[in-house]
């Protein structure tokens, strides 16, 4: 068995904490489904590789695992129920702002809050090959454990970018010329499914769990049909149903 030193088993502990990974340069992937991917995609970032006692997996690591009694593994881990490997990963570099947008539509995400919601959303915005998401200030930390749990991994399949404000990113959007911005409303604007142009040169923005998406000069109100009696759709769920849209009329069967 072996031991980490106090400034790694330091270094871990803080990373669970959105001011301990700030600045670090540094996030955490707990789970053999999320690490799994992280070690298929990105092995250039995995820095170390911690196993506990009894852990089963075939796995291709980057560098030798450290192996942990139970008790040593679970003292530095926060997750209930762990499933006994974590990697240590280095944070993907931020994209410049003046970075061409590699995707025909840019997905926006305002100020989403709840890291379940943020992972749904990545994974199927990878399901449909888009290689790029933008988020504002306020939504959740992408490399936050909790987001790389529940995205299973998926934004380091992405470029994940993050320039500010939502009124800032519009104007970069703007200046590469994404000037057509679509708000995402529950009860009224244009209809998702008949929208023309909805997914060319264009900007979707899905807006915070309780509030949405505040006002914004010269958009488009974009509207999920709901005949039944429901007021809205939860956000990853509204994204969906928005970037399967497009695959529809991109791949059509």
């Amino acid at each position: 068995m072996g031991a980490l030193t106090k400034r790694r088993e330091s270094l871990i502990r803080s990373l669970a904490v959105r001011h301990g990974r700030k600045g670090s340069g540094y996030c955490l992937c707990d789970g053999p489904r999320a690490s799994g991917e992280i070690l298929k995609l990105r092995p250039d970032l995995v820095e170390q590789v911690i196993l506990r006692e009894g852990f089963e997996g075939d796995f291709d690591f980057p560098v030798s695992p450290d192996l942990l009694s139970a008790a040593e593994f679970d003292r530095i881990r926060n997750t209930v129920h762990s499933q006994g490997i974590l990697l240590l990963v280095k944070r993907p570099e931020d994209t410049p702002e003046d970075e061409p947008v590699r995707t025909p539509f840019v997905l926006v995400l305002d100020r989403i809050a709840d890291p379940g919601n943020f992972g749904t959303i990545v994974r199927t915005a990878r399901a449909v090959g888009l290689s790029e998401i933008w988020l504002t200030d306020g939504t959740a930390d992408a490399y936050s454990d909790k987001s790389i749990r529940s995205a299973s991994g998926a934004q380091f399949a992405l470029r994940i970018r993050r320039h500010g404000s939502l009124e800032h990113t519009l104007q970069l959007l703007k200046k590469q010329g994404f000037g057509r911005v679509y708000r995402t409303a529950p009860a009224a604007g244009a209809n998702v499914f008949r929208e023309n142009g909805l997914f060319d040169r264009s900007v979707i923005v899905l807006g915070n769990e309780g509030g949405g998406v505040g006002a914004i000069a010269d958009s488009v109100d974009l509207n999920i049909p709901m005949p039944g009696d429901a007021e809205s759709l939860n956000v990853a769920q509204a994204a969906t149903v928005i970037l399967f849209e497009y695959v529809r009329r991109t791949f059509p069967c």
